[in-house]
């Protein structure tokens, strides 16, 4: 069974009053800007942060504890909590537990750490850190705490921890610290995207900063995927007919991406190539690596995408996940619309406090909308009967679109397709659902 988190809960962390999410293997965030997204993306991407480089630097890194911590009412600590099957001998029933508590004090950040987890068959260890001193104690047992000491107050167990013996639990904290640390937030830089990479063999950096190296590693380590690649970027790209991997400066100095096009007799540097081009590859290689991290957090998947392009990429996000855990953020009705309702996560805010509230809409309630009108799940989105909107577009009756004598000229009015005498479409197509299949 893969890695998994099944739950992330939030407490104070930026817009994030308190947020409590279930994720299966495919999780897909929507609702309006500011409705919390991205925050929730950066619960991951700071513990992976802190994972790799300590709490002393994951904060500055963030500009300060003031740049994590809730700016509303009383200063209160920063709680985050992940939950989910990572070590070994973790299940449904068992699953391991990491709770981090940051607070600011006179003297600097306070920090307490606590890990749950199974070592073997047997009851399971938890081992809390706090300021210098970490105890071990073992569930459901009346044996007395261990306590060691640290040098460092400001050291995290996910750091101190994993050096402890294996027989005294040092292999599943290891385990759990090389899972965050190697939790990928993909967030293309295209500018950086589009230059040679030197090649280190690498899967797609956080910012695929490394796409050229994490495409040639892709052409070597896997020859049955980089055909399958090549066909979904050419389905994303007319004209495509081949992505070429050249050296540059010398064999072993860098590599380059080049793309061939019909028509077009000199091949395409990708430093000419256009936005999307750039991240539809970018995403693509990452959906396509043949051992990606157990889990990637996606943000703003559709952006500078065509429509198409993203029913592709939600086949190719379903595929990937039996790989990779995935989180991704969207605002795409159009991709909404290929996802099942146990793939969605509405967010919204709280009018009063402003907090975000995530999920606002259950699965539960999104499966009940579905099933009482013909409408698709972003089309119930956009017209508002979901949550997950800008304040004031919502419908005042949520059932307005809860009827499935919904008419095509409605569907029209909700602004999803304006128009059926649309060009620009691939054959066989139909332009409200995407193509026939």
């Amino acid at each position: 069974m893969p890695q998994q988190i099944t739950r992330i809960r939030a407490q104070r962390f930026r817009s994030l009053a308190e947020v409590d999410v279930r994720l299966g293997r495919l999780n897909v965030l929507i609702g309006p800007n500011g409705s919390g997204k991205t925050n929730l993306l950066k619960v991951l991407q700071f513990l992976a942060t802190m994972a790799r480089y300590d709490l002393s630097f994951a904060v500055r890194d963030w500009n300060g504890f003031d740049h994590i911590q809730r700016q509303a009412g009383k200063p209160l600590p920063v709680r985050l909590t992940i939950e989910g099957r990572i070590t070994e001998h973790s299940s449904d029933n068992a699953l391991d537990e990491y709770m981090l508590r940051l607070s600011q004090t006179a003297s600097g950040i306070s920090r307490t750490e606590e890990f749950t987890f199974k070592r073997s068959s047997g009851r399971g260890r938890r081992y809390k850190a706090s300021g210098k001193e970490i105890e071990i104690s073992d569930l459901d047992s009346d044996a007395p705490r261990q306590v060691q000491r640290v040098a460092d107050a400001q050291t995290t167990g996910l750091a101190t921890l994993p050096k402890l013996a294996d027989e005294q639990g040092g292999l599943g904290i290891r385990t759990f610290a090389n899972f965050l640390s190697s939790i990928r937030v993909l967030e293309p830089d295209v500018v950086a995207a589009r230059q040679p990479s030197r090649p280190y063999n690498a899967n797609l950096a956080d910012d695929a900063s490394n796409l050229a190296d994490a495409l040639a590693q892709l052409k070597v380590s896997d020859p049955d995927a980089w055909p399958l690649l090549v066909a979904d970027v050419r389905s994303c790209l007319p004209g495509l007919e081949e992505i070429q991997i050249v050296p540059v400066g010398g064999p072993g100095r860098a590599v380059s991406v080049q793309l061939v096009e019909q028509g077009v007799t000199k091949p395409i540097e990708l430093a000419d190539a256009s936005f999307g081009t750039v991240r539809v590859l970018a995403l693509l290689t990452a959906l396509h690596e043949p051992d990606p991290p157990p889990f990637t957090a996606i943000e703003e998947i559709d952006h500078g995408l065509h429509p198409y392009a993203l029913d592709i990429l939600v086949d190719r996000m379903r595929a990937a996940s039996s790989r990779t855990q995935i989180l991704a953020a969207t605002h795409s009705p159009t991709l909404v619309n290929r996802l099942t309702a146990d793939e969605i996560i509405v967010c919204d805010r709280e009018p009063e406090t402003g907090a975000s509230l995530i999920p606002a809409t259950s699965s539960k309630q999104i499966r009940a909308q579905l099933a009482a009108t013909d409408w698709q799940a972003g089309e119930l989105w956009f017209s508002g009967a979901l949550r997950g909107v800008p304040a004031g577009r919502a419908p005042t009756d949520r059932a307005w679109c809860s009827s499935s004598a919904r008419t095509t000229t409605t569907r029209r009015a909700s602004g999803i397709c304006s128009s059926i005498s649309i060009r620009g479409l691939p054959a066989g197509s139909d332009p409200y659902h995407g193509p026939l299949r």
